[in-house]
């Protein structure tokens, strides 16, 4: 953009000045114009250093022209030269002068002379000719672009609404990056998210911005905009990303809807159906008293790891299903210890009415380490076996 910007700058003011030069050098630059249309560069930059110029406004139109070549060669640092040269000559005027010395700030930054060019960017913003009325805009941004390059990001914030007034209270991705990025880096959480409902205004299918609106509310502490956000973007088109649904499923928990974050965590892809993704979405379901939905979810854990049969055992349990509870307990060795385990074959035979079974768990449980508990079952085991004897 730069670069068309300055060649056309160049093509603009050309004319004019042509007026005002020797009949010799008005000649020459025509000559050197037209190598140039004729992809000879090189020719046209030969031709105007072989010039024998005496007059100062032809030396500073020659210089000029010089400059534009030279940086359509590619040689940034001789066209910075020649038109430096043209600028300190002081032969330019008005609108003229203000044109030359805009390319002038736009080749330092483009060679990343950021100071250098800020110096003369600010008087141009300050001294815009009417008929160049429409560049203040494209000024401003350039002096957003170099703090920003400098790292300095109050003075980028600062130049916005010059920028903005200049582009009549409107504003481009361009000048919105520039100040959002200068937001982030000085950690104005809360400036940020107008700036990024401006860019999603301008741009609703980038999804870089709806990302970072809902990061932004995540440091905010604003779950539920956080939430929104990422619904909204969702119902735009915009796909979400397995982290990011993760994101979601996590406000959902912390705002104290169980039930929404399990189902987030379900609709992950099958890829990212883990051991330990499908047993933090058997708990959510659990939390939303979702009991059948728990027991699904345990159950796939428990497949990919035995450890998880620990869990689907208590949750058959609670559920009633001892029978199956009892064959899950059997293989959860990997999730409890042996004494948790045995107390909960207790519970169950004790359910199932197979007392013989319940006490001879019992005295596992004994075995391994006795305490109260134990000896309260084994006690009220024993009186339900000669009950049942008698």
């Amino acid at each position: 953009m730069l670069k068309r910007l300055i060649f056309t700058l160049a093509l603009m003011f050309a004319l004019p000045a042509a007026a005002q030069l020797s009949p010799s050098v008005a000649l020459s630059i025509e000559k050197a114009q037209a190598l140039e249309q004729a992809s000879k560069l090189g020719e046209a930059i030969a031709l105007l250093n072989k010039l024998n110029v005496k007059r100062d406004f032809d030396k500073a139109f020659v210089d000029r022209a010089l400059g534009v070549f030279y940086w359509q060669y590619g040689n940034n640092d001789k066209a910075i030269v020649h038109i430096k040269r043209a600028v300190d000559s002081e032969q330019l005027q008005d609108a003229q002068a203000w044109q030359t010395k805009r390319m002038l700030a736009d080749l330092l930054l483009i060679d990343g002379q950021y100071a250098a060019a800020l110096q003369y960017y600010y008087p141009l913003a300050r001294s815009v000719p009417k008929e160049k009325s429409e560049q203040a805009e494209d000024v401003w941004l350039r002096i957003m672009q170099a703090h920003y390059q400098r790292e300095q990001w109050q003075k980028v914030l600062a130049a916005y609404p010059d920028y903005e007034r200049a582009m009549n209270n409107t504003a481009t991705v361009s000048a919105l990056s520039l100040k959002l990025g200068a937001q982030l880096q000085l950690e104005q959480w809360r400036g940020a998210p107008p700036t990024l409902k401006a860019l999603i205004a301008l741009e609703p299918d980038n999804k870089q911005w709806w990302r970072q609106l809902a990061a932004n509310y995540v440091r905010l502490e604003q779950p539920k905009n956080a939430i929104s956000t990422y619904l909204l973007a969702k119902r735009k088109g915009i796909a979400l990303e397995p982290s990011e649904q993760r994101t979601v499923a996590q406000l959902y928990a912390n705002v104290g809807v169980p039930e929404r974050a399990a189902k987030w965590l379900k609709g992950l892809p099958e890829s990212e159906q883990d051991a330990q993704t499908l047993a933090q979405q058997a708990s959510l379901w659990q939390q939303a008293r979702e009991w059948s939905q728990a027991i699904s979810a345990w159950q796939l854990a428990a497949k990919k790891e035995s450890q998880y049969h620990w869990q689907l055992a208590l949750m058959q349990i609670q559920q009633g299903d001892y029978q199956q509870a009892l064959t899950s307990l059997d293989r959860a060795e990997k999730g409890a210890s042996k004494k948790d385990i045995a107390l909960a074959k207790v519970q169950a035979y004790y359910k199932l009415n197979q007392f013989d079974h319940a006490l001879e768990q019992a005295k596992v449980a004994q075995r391994i380490s006795p305490d109260d508990a134990v000896e309260s079952w084994l006690t009220f085991l024993k009186k339900r076996q000669k009950m049942q004897q008698s």
